[in-house]
């Protein structure tokens, strides 16, 4: 069997030598195959990032920070805090500006650590882009990551290939949406009557902790299994269901001036009133005051 090749700078955007940032250390000359990776200080700048083969994902290990993207043609401004993550899926192309100096983890990841486990195709094109949400898991894998280009931990393709693969495996269990041309490839799903039960769990406990595992034993299932179902049933993932329902109830509740936006938050299992208004907004493209003067 051919060796994977290595992943270099060349296969990258190169933004960051293009904007002379203050590179602390990278992956390049390691040997690494399946990631491409760097930590330095970003200087603002105003650039584009274009469509590649392969992934992006940026960790912000300072910030605040504010940037706007440009994406599909939309403009977008984000007020990012420390912890946030940037992921451009391969394929999709995104202008940048950078409107203070950063410092940052830049991620590449190969396009095979996205391939579906159970058959032979690619999950690519059901990943969105992410621009500057937090995730602690997505922060730790990161972290770690950055870690062994820094001197800390292990620098071999050995240790760092399974945290890239943990990395890609994260993404799709945030944002992964199935494509309709993918339905129906699937024999084995959910029946009525399990589904039913998961609704009727996650509508009781919204404003709570709801566990994976709980969904899973409401339908006799292994964790893992329950995930594969759950997935070949809805097209999404079991998280991004219930963020689906936790946004409808907020809408719902956001009807209703008598509760206040925090209040709202807390209601439909956000952590915070930040945290509702960053969701809301990557789901509706408003933000929660916005929407309800408008409804």
């Amino acid at each position: 069997m051919d060796a994977k090749p290595i992943f270099g700078i060349e296969d990258t955007h190169r933004i960051l030598h293009r904007f002379e940032a203050d590179i602390h250390g990278s992956s390049e000359g390691l040997g690494w195959s399946s990631a491409f990776a760097s930590v330095q200080r970003e200087r603002p700048y105003d650039g584009k990032l274009h469509a590649l083969s392969d992934s992006l994902m940026v960790l912000h290990r300072g910030g605040p920070v504010d940037i706007t993207y440009t994406v599909d043609g939309r403009s977008v401004e984000r007020h990012i805090p420390r912890g946030g993550v940037f992921f451009l899926p391969a394929g999709h192309e995104c202008d940048v500006l950078l409107h203070a100096a950063l410092d940052s983890t830049h991620i590449y990841l190969r396009s095979d650590l996205f391939e579906d486990a159970e058959q032979p195709r690619s999950l690519i094109g059901g990943l969105a882009p992410m621009l500057g949400e937090k995730d602690a898991v997505l922060e730790h894998l990161a972290a770690a990551i950055g870690d062994t280009i820094t001197g800390h931990l292990p620098a071999s393709s050995l240790f760092a290939d399974p945290i890239a693969r943990a990395i890609a495996n994260r993404f799709i269990a945030l944002n992964y949406h199935q494509r309709p041309a993918e339905a129906g490839k699937h024999p084995q799903v959910l029946n009525v009557r399990q589904m039913q039960r998961v609704r009727d769990y996650v509508e009781v406990h919204l404003a709570g902790d709801i566990r994976l595992d709980a969904l899973a034993a409401l339908c006799g299932r292994s964790t893992e299994y329950f995930v594969r179902l759950f997935k070949a049933t809805t097209g999404v993932s079991p998280y991004q269901y219930v963020l689906n329902l936790r946004i409808e109830r907020a809408k719902a509740l956001l009807a209703d001036e008598a509760h206040s936006i925090a209040d709202v938050a807390l209601q439909c299992g956000f952590s915070h009133q930040e945290h509702l208004t960053r969701m809301f907004r990557r789901f509706t493209g408003v933000t929660p005051g916005r929407y309800r003067r408008s409804h």
